[in-house]
């Protein structure tokens, strides 16, 4: 690996570029990879923060040289699949990352292109899909399957055995209670506890005393 490109240059570029800097450091070998940004046009939070990161270009123009290896730093589940499927078209390697202090267990599975933040444990027989994004402090129960595409943000949980769909997002603090199912491109908002299965396209939520699902409006054209 002679390069780590970081495809989006927001907040959570910027938490990865912190978190992959240090890790680089950390190592005792003599020749470290370049470490830079993908982004959309050089305005960015990474560069305008960390003025001495490198720029490596537009995402969109972007064609794999020998040795790269690249992290998708994106929120969104809908952006997270439509850039993987671009970059595995055009024969990119997305570099599976998991941060020293995460704890995962050796028996559990954890897809291509996966992030697994500071301080998130992946329990025994969990599975993480490809291109996963689990922020800090997440939490995967034994058992658990978290699909393709998802974003969990930090302090997130599934617990045992519970499933949550592919391409669905769940606001910091969301619990999935035990062996409860959640379909596909879902989203689940901030510290709602969910407790009974819900089926894909779901917009779930806790309005006062009461657990709102309502169907979700999918965005007619994937937005990067």
């Amino acid at each position: 690996m002679s390069r780590i490109l970081i495809a989006g240059g927001g907040g959570f570029g910027l938490e990865m570029y912190s978190y992959i800097t240090a890790d680089l450091a950390a190592t005792e070998a003599s020749q470290r990879p370049l470490l830079g940004i993908l982004n959309d046009g050089p305005d960015c939070e990474v560069l305008h923060k960390i003025p001495q990161a490198l720029y490596f270009g537009n995402i969109q123009d972007y064609h794999p040289q020998v040795g790269d290896a690249i992290t998708i730093a994106i929120g969104s589940p809908t952006a997270r699949r439509t850039l993987a499927d671009l970059l595995r078209t055009r024969g990119a390697q997305l570099l599976t990352y998991i941060h020293p202090s995460a704890l995962v267990a050796t028996t559990a599975h954890i897809g291509e292109g996966a992030i697994i933040c500071p301080n998130s444990i992946v329990n025994a027989s969990a599975t993480i899909g490809d291109n996963v994004a689990l922020n800090v402090f997440c939490s995967v129960g034994h058992g658990a399957k978290v699909g393709a595409h998802s974003v969990l943000s930090p302090y997130c949980s599934l617990n045992g055995d519970a499933v949550l769909g592919e391409g669905s997002f769940m606001g910091s603090g969301a619990t999935i209670f035990p062996k409860i199912q959640v379909g596909d491109n879902c989203t689940i908002d901030a510290h709602t506890a969910v407790r009974h299965p819900a089926p894909d396209n779901q917009m779930i939520a806790v309005r006062g005393q009461y657990l709102v699902v309502a169907q979700r409006s999918l965005p007619k054209k994937p937005i990067i």
